[in-house]
């Protein structure tokens, strides 16, 4: 099923300095200074935000602004902006933050100069220790600052209530002014899906579905697929690491067989060849680019904040794969940038594991006779077969079961055979070497069915049958039945057919003198 990381990607508004009109550092015919609310929407409780007032406003005429700099913040203005010498004014900083936007490149409405002047201002204000002027924690959705005195702030969040589930917010600039504020925190969202491919359909999937579970034959190579999405905002960032972690259980042998694309619009773009595959330990491997914005060039763009990046591969269920309802998981995750404001390196999260998993399962069939028993050394023997995609049974072996006829083997008293790591499917069992003395038992056709949950963050396998006269258990994995010989007609005694003949005969003499006798009786009469 689907697994989702929602992040607050790196955003930076627009100079607000620059949307609204501008007076200049001062003006005598300015409103006096007031209080206004700035609102942040699309925050998390436990979230915390610092606001630093880098200007004041000292007045207000219609759509034009006056500031003045917060002598706080003066030497780290003028360091941010390059201004350098013992006579730079308040103008020429106020002048040099509206000029900001002036050719800027902005996408996603994120002003790309506004984001690196707010994020040179905040590495001086944590190497100068300049403590915050408001500090607020939300407790849901929005955070509201209200009351505020007028000023062009820079926000920065210091605590993540989701940690797990969001990144932290870019650095955020905006003016307080009499009317409220509400600055909509931009969400990029970046998701990793696991998915495997089952063989059938017999649990209500099409043909070729991506889903969580699948059963499978030991020896079979298992289709993976990993989709991950990148956010909103990744225009935002300088670069942006993209690593995808994979671990295979010990049941599951990866091949060498991965391939990385781009989907875009429905059309793929095969870019296995800048990624790098590492192998790991028990199962572990990481394939992953440390800049996935490299991949664009003057002349293209393969990757955009609209593209999915699919890793496929196939691991061959080997002979250590776990039977029954335990299966053979593989989990991943997707390691990715999470904070614009240090250009994309240095800070990474991970999204939540998505796992998926592979189910086998193994037939156990004991044999029984009505009287007595075969010598040891003249045990029955069976062969397993499976019908085919054209209707016909076929001998049935896989990579642990190496021939489909198999001999009956006693074991504690009992008399059984076993075949491990079958698949769903229809099954014939036939006895091909029957002791002496015994019949042949019928051929038995039977149909393995696995009810496995194709969509789940933990899939299970919920029941598992096989027949009428079969017995299914999902934790051990076994369809199991019972098959009897019987033995051969009784064979006659000594003489015995001819006793029967000679008692039959006798009967019929006695019954014509009998008869012969009534009637000479009658004519004496007569």
């Amino acid at each position: 099923m689907k697994k989702v990381w929602k992040g607050f990607a790196a955003a930076v508004s627009a100079a607000a300095i620059a949307a609204t009109g501008f007076i200049g550092a001062t003006s005598a015919s300015a409103a006096p200074v007031g209080t206004g609310n700035i609102t942040l929407t699309g925050t998390v409780s436990g979230d915390q935000y610092k606001a630093y007032r880098l200007l004041n406003v000292t007045g207000v005429n219609g759509t034009s602004v006056a500031y003045e700099v917060n002598t706080k913040y003066a030497a780290v203005l003028k360091t941010a902006l390059g201004l350098t010498g013992g006579n730079v004014t308040d103008k020429q900083i106020v002048d040099g933050i509206k000029n900001l936007s002036t050719g800027d490149t902005t996408t996603n409405t994120d002003s790309q100069n506004v984001r690196a002047f707010a994020k040179k201002v905040m590495d001086a204000i944590t190497t100068d220790g300049i403590e915050a002027d408001l500090a607020e924690t939300a407790a849901g959705n929005s955070l509201a600052f209200t009351g505020i005195p007028r000023g062009y702030y820079l926000f920065n969040q210091t605590v993540n209530g989701a940690p797990a589930a969001n990144t932290d917010s870019s650095f955020i600039v905006d003016t307080a002014l009499d009317k409220d504020a509400n600055i909509a925190v931009k969400n990029g969202t970046v998701t990793l899906v696991k998915k495997v491919q089952d063989n059938d359909t017999s649990n209500g999937q099409t043909a070729e579905q991506w889903i969580d579970s699948a059963d499978y034959n030991i020896g079979d190579d298992v289709p993976f697929q990993l989709a991950g999405t990148l956010p909103a905002n990744l225009t935002s960032f300088k670069t942006f690491n993209y690593v995808f972690h994979d671990t295979l259980s010990t049941g599951l042998t990866r091949n060498n067989d991965l391939k990385v694309v781009v989907a875009n619009g429905g059309v793929e773009t095969d870019v296995t060849s800048s990624f790098t595959l590492t192998p790991g330990e028990n199962g572990a491997f990481t394939v992953g680019i440390a800049d996935i914005l490299s991949l664009n060039t003057d002349g293209q763009t393969l990757v955009d904040k609209d593209t999915t990046v699919y890793v496929r591969y196939t691991a061959k269920l080997n002979t250590g794969a776990v039977i029954g309802s335990n299966g053979n998981p593989n989990e991943a995750y997707l390691e990715f940038s999470n904070n614009s404001n240090h250009d994309g390196t240095g800070n990474t999260e991970n999204t939540p594991t998505d796992k998926v998993t592979v189910f086998t399962y193994r037939l156990d069939v004991e044999k029984t006779f009505d009287v007595g028993a075969p010598a040891e050394s003249d045990l029955p023997k069976f062969t397993l077969y499976k019908k085919n995609a054209d209707g016909t049974y076929v001998p049935y072996t896989n990579g642990k079961e190496a021939s489909a006829e198999k001999s009956v083997v006693k074991v504690d008293g009992k008399y059984t055979i076993a075949w491990e790591g079958i698949d769903a499917g229809d099954y014939k069992l036939a006895e091909t070497y029957t002791p002496a003395g015994y019949n042949t038992a019928a051929d038995v056709e039977f149909t393995v069915t696995a009810d496995h949950q194709i969509s789940s963050d933990d899939p299970k396998l919920n029941s598992l049958a096989g027949g009428d006269t079969f017995t299914g258990t999902a934790s051990t994995g076994s369809i199991s039945t019972k098959i009897e010989n019987k033995s051969g007609n009784e064979l006659p005694s000594t003489g015995g057919m001819g006793t029967t003949v000679l008692y039959v005969a006798g009967a019929a003499i006695v019954l014509i003198a009998g008869i012969g006798l009534a009637v000479a009786l009658r004519r004496r009469q007569a």
